[in-house]
């Protein structure tokens, strides 16, 4: 049985690093593998089975190629490389299958054991081990621990583009967005590809140049190897970039195309569930997201079908839903995953529960107060708690990028009374489902 998981379209771009290959020849045996480690009493966690609609046969060749590192690792010669790519085959798996809290855990545990005693290993494997490391602290947003670590990383080799690529990632969660830029700059000089280009889009997003990141992302994902999940997962975050700017149509076939690209991609086909459910084509649209969950368990795949049946009037519906969605955010959280900006958001939508999540985007503020996306949160939970003052200040920093947001352009709309802000808000993205949308709807 497959474990309950979340990822985040807001950092798809962060973990998109790795870039080994996981594959050589099949191996049709589906058993599970450990090897124990005799010497130092390390355990290599195990390879869990995928779905089989999840690319199995690609799963297959990844297994066998699982088996011949777990062998190796029990060599003091072969240890360490061969758990570095390990450690990538986990990192892997987490973004395939969605089992996140289990292969994110066990990825930092086979890298912590290669950097226990780093005189025993090359200066390439350290340097490895600490980037690996640190997109792991990316993808559990431990992001000034990431940020850290890639620092580290970086003073072993400062050729490598996809340690700054880590810096970008780290540096644009905590606030310090020049210097994202800076970073961002120093990766494309090195490397233009996919994860440079992605990153670039990204970064204009921020700053407000849709047409700009519609550019970039074009280019990523035309510097993506086929079939690949990296593209594929570029081609969705296109996809909902221009979801959020009310493209419908063409976000539409850009989900469509990651489902061609990669059989039954999960993301790709979410993606397309949301698309229909604001077409009002919801029958269509609850088939699509029971087909994507079914393939993966994703929690934001299930909290797009609970707004889905909030949307409809159907209670009893997202009632069912909500002890299950609560009980994924305590996974995560209990696996060391930092999800306070989710569960605030939760608690607002679903629970109407403004001073938890008021609590949480504090807790959160203080860990990388310059976030605009942080800012946002506050900005929402302030209001919801009736301090329209506090609401004001955090989206005045909220908006400092000037990133169109049509979720933060209403909530500084509403707290400044501002219709024209409201106005501006719907045209970005007419299918704002927040809180607060309906009562901004009223206003103008």
């Amino acid at each position: 049985m497959k474990k309950n998981k979340y990822s985040f379209y807001a950092l798809s771009i962060a973990t998109i690093l790795l870039t080994s290959t996981l594959i050589s020849s099949c191996d049709s045996s589906p058993e599970k593998e450990e090897v124990e480690l005799v010497k130092t009493g390390f355990q290599i966690p195990q390879l869990l089975e995928r779905q089989k609609d999840l690319s199995y046969d690609e799963f297959l060749k990844i297994k066998e190629k699982f088996n011949k590192l777990s062998f190796e690792a029990e060599n003091e010669k072969t240890k360490a490389e061969s758990l570095i790519k390990l450690s990538e085959i986990y990192i892997y798996e987490a973004r395939v299958t969605g089992e996140h809290p289990y292969y994110y855990n066990a990825a930092l545990l086979t890298l912590n054991e290669t950097l226990k005693d780093t005189l025993k290993i090359t200066p390439d494997q350290h340097f490895t081990a600490l980037f690996y490391k640190s997109t792991v602290q990316l993808s559990q947003h431990k992001f000034n621990a990431a940020l850290v670590t890639g620092e580290k990383a970086l003073a072993l080799n400062n050729t490598n583009s996809g340690i700054y690529g880590v810096l970008v990632d780290a540096n644009v969660e905590i606030g310090n967005y020049d210097d994202a830029v800076k970073n961002c700059d120093k990766m494309i000089s090195i490397r233009p590809d996919l994860r440079s280009y992605s990153r670039i889009s990204y970064l204009r997003e921020i700053y407000g140049d849709l047409k700009g990141s519609i550019k970039s992302m074009e280019q990523a994902i035309e510097a993506g190897a086929p079939y690949s999940e990296y593209k594929c997962w570029t081609i969705v975050t296109m996809g909902k970039m221009l979801e959020n700017h009310n493209q419908l149509d063409s976000a539409r076939a850009y989900f469509e195309f990651a489902t061609r690209e990669r059989a039954n991609y999960p993301f790709g086909i979410a993606g397309m569930a949301s698309i229909e459910g604001k077409l009002g084509n919801y029958a269509k649209a609850d088939s699509l997201y029971k087909v994507a969950l079914n393939a993966v368990p994703e929690i934001s795949f299930i909290m797009d079908q609970a707004k889905l049946y909030k949307k409809q009037g159907k209670k009893a519906e997202v009632k069912r839903l909500i002890p299950r969605i609560e009980s994924m955010f305590k996974e995560d959280i209990e696996s060391g995953h930092n999800v306070n900006m989710e569960y605030a958001f939760f608690l607002l939508d679903f629970k109407k529960d403004s001073k938890r999540a008021l609590d949480l985007g504090l807790k959160e503020y203080k860990m990388r107060p310059n976030n605009i996306d942080v800012n946002r949160l506050l900005a929402f939970a302030y209001y919801a708690n009736g301090d329209t003052k506090n609401a004001a200040k955090h989206s005045k920093i909220a908006m400092k990028t000037n990133k169109q947001d049509g979720d933060l352009y209403c909530i500084t709309g509403l707290i400044n009374n501002d219709k024209k802000q409201i106005k501006k808000s719907f045209t970005i993205d007419p299918y704002q489902d927040h809180l607060f949308a309906d009562r901004a709807k009223k206003m103008i």
